[in-house]
């Protein structure tokens, strides 16, 4: 009964699968963002043109077939961060098995202590832990340091007279790249739209790339991690260490 079909070939069985898992994968990595939005206005349009060619609606299906006739330019348009993230993603992957450098244990140990302490001086910061996605870019547009990490040294930087206090610092490794980076502020999301400048700004960073920003309120003493478009509000040195210790935890096991 089946016989009109053309024989299934491996090849074609690859060729799904693989379609299938770009599909899937884009989903699974716009969730959570304004283009799932956009997606569906896009998929609506287009509905909508279907409906116009079956009941012969002319000028609509004129316009909306020129509109979508750039759909490759306007999917490049709308979708430019997510697109830049993912292919940033995929270039973080380890074909042959290797790693790059991860923060000595010894670095949190004093990255988390420097924090409570800035916490309970209310002292703002923002601190922004380099993972595999390098931040270069960021590091340009800040003063750089490539300073040994200390806390009297994270005193210096974000003390209310020093010229470089108001951005963020970037740490690599265990190391002071940068300061005085001025983060770019993403479009309001649901997320962090009752949030403070210093925590958009921190969320950006960590929504873009895979870095971990350390936020402290100037206001509250209030400690927030982002990292990977999740926040989680820390109470404790204690719950701080084990966060970084569960984001770092894969790349120190490589070590």
């Amino acid at each position: 009964m089946l016989n009109f079909l053309p024989p299934l070939r491996f090849a074609d069985l690859l060729d799904i699968i693989l379609v299938a898992f770009i599909i899937y994968w884009m989903l699974l990595f716009i969730r959570g963002t304004r283009a799932v939005q956009m997606l569906y206005g896009l998929l609506l349009m287009f509905g909508m043109f279907i409906l116009s060619r079956k009941i012969g609606l002319l000028t609509f299906q004129w316009v909306v077939g020129n509109f979508l006739g750039g759909l490759i330019i306007i999917l490049v348009v709308i979708f430019q961060s997510e697109i830049r993230r993912g292919l940033a993603k995929m270039g973080q992957a380890r074909i042959f098995g290797g790693s790059l450098a991860s923060p000595p244990s010894d670095f949190l140990d004093a990255l988390v202590q420097s924090t409570f302490r800035l916490a309970a001086g209310r002292t703002g910061a923002i601190l922004v832990l380099e993972r595999e996605m390098g931040l270069q870019e960021h590091v340009e547009h800040g003063k750089k340091l490539d300073a040994i990490f200390s806390h009297e040294l994270m005193v210096s930087i974000l003390s209310p007279q020093s010229p470089i206090h108001d951005g963020a610092v970037i740490l690599r490794e265990d190391r002071v790249a940068a300061a005085g980076v001025i983060l770019p502020i993403p479009p309001e999301s649901s997320v962090v739209k009752t949030m403070g400048t210093r925590h958009r700004a921190a969320w950006g960073v960590s929504a873009e790339t895979d870095a971990v920003s350390v936020v402290v309120s100037e206001e509250t003493g209030n400690v927030t991690v982002f990292h990977d478009r999740k926040l989680e509000s820390v109470a404790s040195a204690m719950e701080l260490r084990g966060i970084l210790a569960d984001l770092f935890k894969e790349k120190r096991e490589g070590n």
